[in-house]
């Protein structure tokens, strides 16, 4: 599946609560792949009753429908991970990640919103950033959109975007730089936990090795809350990773029970990478062997680790508590 490549919505980071106009909702006719000329809105049959419902037409555009239409279903299809890597698109959920993902630059090419959703107030504000740019937008009745959400609440917009580029080298240069390192977590609700807490913390960047991690799930997505967009993220091998921060003269600080140190002993003031592992197997030996530091949390009950967001949230915020303590005695 290919769908029309845009230019990205950059620049539009102010949104104020306005209608979709007429001519904004009539700028677009180029159809989704596998749809008949002609016939993008419908059900991929000419003529066929059910595509679209009375009134036809909303603020000058067709509504789809029909959970039968062939646009429906290519992003439908986006829900596997076999169709994003293949496309190289995803799909965004709710209001709240969307204008995440519009105000962080991401690539929208188009967004499907139910009727509700674009008179209502709260969340219209939304299309302000709309009104000249290439994105298309397409509304949909509450069935369709229900068809293409991954969860039970989408708030009334699901999006289709294009991944963006995830590489070590479009990491800015920062003085004494803190960075996460997700090494093989495959719960796509602990890595959009880990990037909302990536974020909390004001890292200067998440590596995420190890090749099992769906960044793009529609669970990272949603449980990231928008921190997936506005982070600076790259996928890398180990190898490649432990070498990009060498090369920056970061720490690796090393979270694992067997250690001896407490993390509360290790000094994160300097450039630090820290290191979060998969609960199952732990960190791999690459990352074991090339930490400066190994540090454990202590641990009072029978319990021998916490949950790794748990976890990452304990050191993360201490390296922000010792770099907040080091400004003040400056």
């Amino acid at each position: 599946m290919e769908l029309p490549c845009t230019e990205s919505l950059r620049g539009a980071s102010s949104f104020t609560c306005r209608r979709i106009s007429c001519r904004q909702m009539q700028r677009y006719s180029q159809p989704l792949p596998n749809s008949s000329p002609g016939n993008e809105a419908g059900t991929g049959k000419r003529g066929e009753a059910d595509s679209y419902e009375e009134p036809m037409k909303i603020d000058g555009t067709r509504k789809i429908t029909s959970t039968a239409n062939e646009r429906i279903k290519s992003v439908r299809r986006l829900h596997k991970k076999k169709e994003r890597d293949k496309t190289n698109l995803f799909i965004i959920e709710g209001h709240r990640e969307l204008a995440a993902a519009l105000e962080s630059g991401i690539e929208v090419i188009e967004v499907f919103a139910h009727t509700d959703a674009v008179v209502d107030p709260e969340k219209i504000e939304l299309f302000e950033g709309l009104e000249d740019s290439p994105i298309k937008i397409t509304p949909v009745s509450k069935r369709v959109l229900e068809k293409i959400s991954y969860r039970e609440d989408s708030s009334g917009f699901v999006a289709v975007a294009k991944k963006p580029a995830l590489s070590l080298e479009r990491f800015p240069k920062v003085k004494d730089p803190l960075y996460l390192v997700i090494d093989s977590i495959e719960k796509p609700g602990n890595i959009g936990a880990l990037m909302r807490t990536a974020d909390g913390a004001g890292v200067s960047g998440v590596i995420v090795t190890g090749g099992t991690s769906d960044l793009f799930s529609p669970n990272t997505v949603r449980s990231s809350l928008g921190a997936l967009f506005t982070l600076h993220i790259a996928l890398a091998a180990s190898v490649e990773a432990i070498a990009f921060l060498r090369r920056r003269g970061v720490k690796i600080v090393a979270t694992t029970p067997s250690a001896e140190k407490l993390y509360t002993d290790t000094d994160m003031t300097c450039p630090t990478a820290v290191v979060c592992g998969s609960e199952d197997r732990g960190l791999e030996t690459d990352w074991l062997d090339a930490a400066d530091e190994r540090v454990r949390i202590m641990m009072r009950g029978n319990c021998d680790s916490l949950n790794v967001s748990a976890s990452t949230a304990v050191l993360l915020y201490e390296a922000l508590r010792q770099r907040e303590s080091a400004k003040k005695n400056r």
